[in-house]
């Protein structure tokens, strides 16, 4: 019964009146069945990078279930927190219904309701006068991953802008740049096999990646696998884990060396292994003497005979054993050293390619929709990667350094900036910079579903519809289960939005750049499934959702015909690529800085429900963490008179937040932490607006020094109770 309809019966006669009543309301409520629900249309989830396959039921024209894709094997049969919430993304009445335009200043809230065409214009209007003033080098054109991202890319590029700015450098540079110099590909890890796995920070219990985490539980907990974990913090992972250890931030590159020393020391290596595929072993025994584990233990607070002993089990382990890389590698200054040392001690156990081991990644081929190419731009990117990180990708670009030399208007000034799905005021450290980054924009454009602080600060807001919404190009999930995916539309869009590749298309007829857009989704998709490994591959991707190997394969490069895509066709232990650029070939240690007196070193992590900050306001992800606190040592806050909800101030040198306090032992004494994705300054976004704290606010501006990626934990805090 409807609670109001029932407090009326009430009010209007006790309890006599509602027992006269409800038998006429019940009969005229009575339940028409419900029509029967299909097995669902075969998608993949967006929202978060997993791309895990959905079976999405429909009733009555509205999304009624989502379902676990069984067939493809990287996500396990399983669909998370996350994925399940897409269907409140939907139906959120905080989504962008129609495009917007800004009219009155930055941040003002002051919008009115437009037309495409009357954005697609307004946009145009704006892009060509920057070119024209400019050249297309003024502009910026920046995403994040999606499957249509390559639309949007494409429409910088055929613009004659260099400046294609993507998420890496904000995530995952590092890892992928050190394993890339090491073995010529990023490999995956077999944890589902493993019989000892290490991992530093590496929340896989929190925050989920499939399919790692769910091999790792079956590997830890189900057939109990050696887990040795490094964390700052008590978390759920370390909970799980055999040994958990409180490292000192920024240390783990001490740890790493000091296992290579015992395993070279003890004459624990894979001789044969290390004879027939590798590059610089021997400058390798030299180079790490003098890191023992009596050293690593003055570094990192782990005593000198746990290090020994983990290194004895690991190198007995053989093959089966892995140091895990992890995925976000935005840590500290030296990440990619601490990387490539992560990679150096996988190596010398003889763990390629091996079953439980590091395994390089196969793929699913698919065929390529042939458009109309444009010429390559002329000027050089503003962030000059090519002087300033000659190893990092041209391609994705370096976000802090872009910031940096926007900033400053060299090489040359650029005044319109272009985003897609992307909200670089939560995603960028120091958001003060990157608010003064976005003043000096003459013209800011933003395509997103919801209206994001970004979104809330730009010129134009395009909405594009949902994943659910729309038709994606198919896309390869590379790894030891590879798989092809398919997103299809599974209702129609519920509001004036449109997909990326119309947005584009939209802009590009009003720049002269119709000819390189045309084409549809169909027709892209369809060049794509001709290559697909079975037959009829579009009708079969339309049926299943996905082309999936569930069997893995190993040893394929193990032969001696096989040269790894490095300089010397080995794997490098010793990088020459390294040294030519001006960077230590084999991975040095240099003690981090240390938090001054009174002040502590701030790190991040996500859960598993809000892994992005777009997700933190949908109503079951926000019920589960409605805020974000402060974890601060128990004694630190005793010391310091706070207590758990005390509201504290949090000070850095980028900015100020306030949030309350959470005082627990799980966490060390020299750290404060925060979890992402709060503190939002756009009131569209009603659950999360001024709720908790952007971490964003405090973050400094620091990066790898080999790959740009942005050092999120070099930031040192000071914390008062308010």
């Amino acid at each position: 019964m409807d609670r109001r309809l029932f407090l009326q019966l009430v009010g209007a006669g006790g309890f006599a009146a509602t027992s006269i009543g409800c038998p006429k309301f019940f009969a005229r409520a009575k339940r028409v069945p419900e029509p029967p629900v299909g097995p669902g249309v075969p998608t993949t989830c967006e929202l978060c990078p997993n791309k895990c396959s959905v079976l999405a039921t429909v009733r009555r024209g509205r999304i009624h279930k989502l379902n676990p894709n069984p067939e493809n094997p990287k996500s396990r049969n399983m669909l998370c927190a996350r994925g399940n919430a897409a269907i409140q993304q939907v139906y959120d009445p905080d989504r962008l219904k129609q495009p917007m335009i800004r009219v009155g200043a930055r941040g003002e809230g002051k919008w009115k309701a437009a037309t495409w065409d009357e954005a697609f214009d307004f946009a145009a209007k704006k892009l060509a006068e920057t070119k024209a003033k400019h050249g297309p080098e003024g502009t910026l054109w920046s995403s994040t991953e999606g499957f249509q991202e390559v639309f949007f890319k494409n429409l910088g590029l055929a613009f004659g802008s260099p400046n294609i700015l993507r998420h890496p450098s904000l995530c995952l540079a590092s890892v992928n740049l050190a394993y890339s110099m090491t073995f010529g590909t990023v490999p995956s890890f077999d944890l589902q096999n493993a019989k000892y796995v290490i991992m530093a920070g590496a929340n896989r219990f929190e925050s989920i990646i499939t399919p790692d985490t769910m091999d790792l539980i079956g590997g830890v907990m189900e057939r109990k696998a050696k887990f040795v974990y490094l964390d700052p913090r008590f978390t759920v992972t370390a909970s799980k884990a055999d040994e958990w250890y409180p490292i000192k931030p920024g240390t783990d590159m001490a740890f790493i060396l000091a296992m290579i020393h015992v395993i070279i020391r003890e004459d624990r290596c894979d001789k044969a292994f290390l004879d027939q595929w590798t590059l610089g072993f021997d400058q390798l025994v030299e180079h790490v003497k003098p890191y023992t584990p009596e050293f690593a233990e003055a570094e990192t607070g782990i005593p000198a005979r746990e290090i020994t002993r983990i290194a004895r089990e690991f190198a007995d382990a053989g093959h089966r054993a892995v140091f895990y890389a992890g995925r976000r590698s935005s840590w500290y200054q030296n990440d990619f050293q601490m990387r490539r040392a992560q990679a150096i001690l996988n190596t010398i156990v003889g763990n390629w390619d091996r079953e439980g081991g590091m395994v390089p990644n196969r793929k699913v081929a698919k065929g390529e929709f042939m458009f109309l190419p444009w010429d390559d731009p002329k000027a050089p990117r503003v962030d000059e990667v090519e002087k300033n990180f000659p190893l990092t990708s041209a391609k994705d670009g370096v976000y802090l350094q872009t910031r940096e030399n926007v900033l400053k208007g060299a090489p040359y000034p650029v005044k319109a900036w272009m985003i897609y799905k992307q909200d670089p005021l939560n995603a960028v450290p120091d958001q003060g910079k990157t608010l003064r980054m976005m003043e000096a924009m003459d013209f800011i454009g933003v395509v997103d579903i919801a209206m994001s602080d970004t979104a809330w600060y730009a010129d134009v807001v395009f909405p594009e519809s949902h994943y659910l919404e729309r038709t994606d190009p198919i896309e390869v999930m590379p790894g030891i289960w590879p798989a092809a995916v398919l997103r299809q539309q599974v209702i129609k869009p519920i509001h004036d939005t449109l997909p990326m590749l119309e947005i584009a298309q939209g802009l590009a007829r009003r720049l002269g750049l119709s000819e390189y857009f045309d084409y549809t989704i169909d027709q892209w998709i369809e060049a794509e499934a001709k290559e697909l490994p079975v037959e009829n591959g579009l009708e079969y991707m339309k049926k299943h959702g996905v082309v999936a190997f569930s069997e893995p394969k190993y040893g394929t490069t193990r032969n001696a015909a096989y040269r790894f895509v490095t300089k010397s066709g080995k794997i490098e232990i010793f990088s020459e690529r390294l040294a030519e650029a001006g960077h230590d070939p084999l991975p040095v240690y240099a003690p981090p800085a240390q938090p001054p007196a009174g002040r502590f070193r701030m790190i991040l992590g996500r859960k598993a429900t809000i892994t992005h900050a777009a997700l933190a306001g949908l109503p079951w992800l926000h019920e589960q963490i409605p805020e974000n606190d402060l974890w601060i040592n128990q004694d630190q806050a005793s010391r310091m008179g706070i207590r758990t909800g005390d509201l504290v101030e949090v000070t850095s040198t980028a900015g100020t937040v306030r949030i309350k306090a959470r005082a627990t032992e799980e966490i060390r004494p020299d750290c404060v932490f925060m979890l992402h994705g709060f503190g939002k300054k756009s009131p569209w976004l009603k659950r999360v607006y001024n709720v908790g704290a952007a971490d964003a606010v405090l973050l400094e501006t620091a990066w790898d020094k080999v790959s740009g990626n942005a050092a999120m934990h070099e930031t040192f805090v000071n914390v008062v109770k308010v």
